[in-house]
C-alpha cells in the first residue's frame, strides 16, 4: 500500500472533542493498549500536538493518517467490501505495544527484502510450530482478520497485514499460496513519514505461530512438558486429538492435486454410472464442489489451474475419461471408462473424505430432523415496500405539516391537498382556485392564471417534494429509507468473447444472501454461479453471475422460491 512515494496535504490540529471521539473508538478497537501508551498516541492536554493529515496513493485513494509529534501511529482506510473505514496501526505503534493485534505470524528474515519490494507474505514463508500441521493449526483464523508480523523470533513487529483466506483454506491448501496480503511495513514510505527510528528487538518466548486462543497453561505437569511444548500453539476442541498414532494412515490430504484426484476417483467410482452423457466441464466441477460440503476446492492452488487441463490429465494419464468440444470453448465429458482400470479398482476412499461425508451427512440427518418452525425461521421473506414522499418547506403549510420533514404515503398527500382545498374554500366545481401558497407550486412562466385540475394539482404537489422508499424487513426492527425509488432486480444476457453470461444485480438493496441464490442457480440449471464484485458494485450492489443464458429460470427462482413480485424484477 506504501510501497510508493504519496503526495501529502498538509497537517490539521484535531479538536478536543475529536480526539477524545477517537480515543475511546481506538480503546474499544484494540482493548491491549494501556492509558499511558493511549495518552502519548492521542493527548488530551492544552496545547499538546496531535494532527491529522490526508495524503493521496499512487493508486488515487486518499489515506487519514493521525500523528503526534509528526510520528504517525495509525491511518483510516476505507474497506472496499464492507463500505466502512477501518482504523489500523502503524509500525511505530506496534512497537510501543508488541501485543495490540491477537494474530501475530512469525517469517524468515531473507523474506523481509522480498516483502519491501511489494510481494505479500506466501503460506511457505511462515514459520510455523513444532510438529506436522494439522486442521485445528489454524482453525481460530479468519478470512480477512488483520494480524502482525514478525521475523525470526523477534517480538515486535515490521509490518502488518490482513489474512487472504481462513483457517481451514490454509490447511487445505498445503500451506502454499498467498496467506498474508500486506498493508504497511517497516520502511515504506508510511514508517519513512515518521521520525526512521528503527525496532526494538525482544526474543519471542512464547510459539512463534501465536494468538491467544492459542497460549497453553503454565501449571503443566511435568510429565506432559514435552508433548505440550509441541502443541503449544494449536488450538485443539479435545483432549483426545492430541493422541497420534505414527502407524495409522494420513488423516489429511498433502495437496489441492490430491484433493482433487480423491474426489474425481471417488465420483467415477460411486455415482459415474447415474451420470447423462455427454456431461458439460462446468457441470462435473459444479458436482465435484457439492459432493462434500465443507471443503473447498481451489483450482488455482492445485498445479492445473484450469478445470480443463484436470480433465486432460484425467483423460490422458489415468484414461478415465473422453472430453470433447460440443460447441466451440464448450468442454463436455463423452463416456467414463470404469471397466478394467487399474487405478479405479485399487482405489479406496481415504480416512479424511470419510471424516468430511461423515460429518456432512451429521449435519444433513440434523437438518432432515429440524422442525417446520425451525425452518421457516430460514426461509427468505420478501420486505414490506412502500413508496413515500418527503416534505419541504413548498408544501409544508398545503399538507398541514410542521417545519419539520415529514414522511407521507401518496394517498395521505391527496387526502391533505383536499382537506386544504376545502378548508380555505378553493373547491370551484371540478376546479381549484390558486391562493398565494398554491401557486408557489409553479415556475412563474409555468403557472396557470386563476384555477387548475385536481390531477394537474396533485402533480404539482408530488414534483415539489423528494420520492423515498421504505423498506421493512422482517427480521429487523426500525425499516430502511431509500432515498428515490426502490431499483428493480436487474437480470440482463450479455455475450462475451463468445460466450453469454447472465447478470443479476442489485441483490443486496433485497438483502438476499447471494451464496444461496448461487448455490440454486448451480444446482437447478447446472451451471456454474459465482459472486463479482467490480467497480459496477459500488452503484449496483455485489453481482451474481452465471454462465449462459439463465433469465427465465432466475426469474423463476426469484418469484417462486424468494416471492419478489415481478413489478420488483427487471428483465434487460
Amino acid at each position: 500500500m506504501f510501497r510508493k512515494d504519496f503526495k501529502a496535504k498538509g497537517h490539521t490540529q484535531v479538536k478536543s472533542s475529536d480526539r477524545k471521539k477517537l480515543r475511546q473508538q481506538i480503546q474499544q478497537l484494540y482493548p491491549a493498549l494501556n492509558d499511558d501508551i493511549l495518552s502519548l498516541i492521542i493527548p488530551t492536554g492544552k496545547g499538546e500536538d496531535f494532527t491529522s493529515c490526508k495524503i493521496s496513493l499512487s493508486t488515487g485513494d486518499d489515506i487519514l493518517v493521525y500523528s503526534t509529534n509528526k510520528t504517525p501511529w495509525f491511518f483510516v482506510v476505507e474497506d472496499t467490501k464492507s463500505k466502512t473505514e477501518r482504523i489500523l496501526p502503524t509500525v511505530y505503534l506496534l512497537w510501543k505495544c508488541p501485543d495490540l493485534l491477537p494474530l501475530k505470524f512469525h517469517t524468515h528474515r531473507h523474506v523481509f527484502n522480498k516483502l519491501m519490494n511489494g510481494a505479500d507474505l506466501m503460506l511457505p514463508g511462515l514459520i510455523l510450530p513444532p510438529g506436522s500441521v494439522i486442521p485445528q493449526t489454524f482453525r481460530h483464523v479468519q478470512r480477512d482478520q488483520l494480524c502482525s508480523i514478525c521475523l525470526d523470533d523477534n517480538r515486535y513487529p515490521i509490518g502488518i497485514g490482513q489474512t487472504t483466506m481462513d483457517g481451514d483454506d490454509m490447511y487445505m491448501s498445503g500451506m502454499k499460496g498467498r496467506g498474508i496480503a500486506l498493508l504497511h511495513i517497516y520502511q515504506d514510505t508510511l514508517w519513512n513519514f515518521g521520525p526512521r527510528t528503527e525496532g526494538p528487538y525482544e526474543k519471542e518466548q512464547r510459539q512463534y505461530f501465536e494468538t491467544d486462543q492459542t497460549k497453553v497453561e503454565e501449571n503443566v505437569e511435568p510429565a506432559c512438558a514435552e508433548a505440550s511444548n509441541a502443541i503449544s500453539s494449536l488450538n485443539l476442541d479435545e483432549e483426545s486429538a492430541l493422541v497420534t498414532n505414527s502407524d495409522e494412515p494420513p488423516t489429511h490430504p498433502e495437496s489441492m492435486d490430491e484433493i482433487l484426484d480423491t474426489i474425481f476417483f471417488y465420483l467415477c467410482q460411486r455415482k459415474a454410472k447415474s451420470y447423462e452423457l455427454p456431461l458439460l466441464a462446468s457441470h462435473f466441477y459444479t458436482i465435484m464442489q457439492d459432493c462434500v460440503p465443507g471443503l473447498t476446492l481451489d483450482l488455482k492452488l492445485s498445479s492445473h489451474k484450469k478445470f480443463s487441463k484436470f480433465l486432460q490429465h484425467q483423460q490422458q494419464i489415468n484414461s478415465l475419461i473422453a472430453i470433447e468440444e460440443t460447441k466451440p470453448g464448450v468442454l463436455a465429458i463423452s463416456s467414463f471408462n470404469l471397466t478394467k482400470n487399474e487405478q479405479l479398482d485399487s482405489f479406496r476412499t481415504p480416512s479424511w473424505l470419510k471424516n468430511y461425508l461423515s460429518k456432512a451427512s451429521d449435519t444433513a440427518a440434523a437438518a432432515a430432523v429440524a422442525t417446520e418452525s425451525e425452518r421457516s425461521t430460514t426461509k427468505y421473506i420478501f420486505p414490506d415496500i412502500a413508496e413515500l414522499w418527503k416534505t419541504n418547506s413548498r408544501v409544508n403549510e398545503i399538507l398541514d405539516c410542521s417545519s419539520s420533514t415529514h414522511y407521507l404515503r401518496p394517498d395521505e398527500i391527496r387526502q391533505a391537498v383536499r382537506a386544504y382545498v376545502i378548508r380555505n374554500n378553493l373547491n370551484s366545481e371540478k376546479q381549484v382556485k390558486l391562493d398565494p401558497i398554491l401557486s408557489r407550486l409553479f415556475k412563474t412562466k409555468d403557472a396557470p392564471s386563476t384555477s387548475i385540475g385536481w390531477n394537474e394539482l396533485n402533480n404539482a404537489v408530488f414534483n415539489a417534494m423528494s420520492p423515498c422508499t421504505e423498506v421493512a424487513f422482517a427480521h429487523l426492527e426500525q425499516p430502511i429509507r431509500i432515498n428515490g425509488h426502490i431499483p428493480p432486480i436487474e437480470i440482463e444476457c450479455v455475450d462475451r468473447n463468445r460466450k453469454r453470461q447472465t447478470f443479476i444485480r442489485y441483490l443486496d438493496t433485497y438483502q438476499i444472501d447471494l451464496s444461496e441464490l448461487c448455490k440454486r442457480i448451480r444446482q437447478g440449471a447446472s451451471v456454474s454461479a459465482v459472486i463479482n464484485e467490480t467497480d459496477e458494485t459500488r452503484r449496483t450492489g455485489r453481482i451474481v453471475m452465471a454462465q449462459g443464458n439463465q433469465i427465465s429460470f432466475v426469474i423463476r427462482v426469484l418469484k417462486e422460491d424468494y416471492g419478489v413480485p415481478g413489478k420488483f424484477i427487471k428483465e434487460i
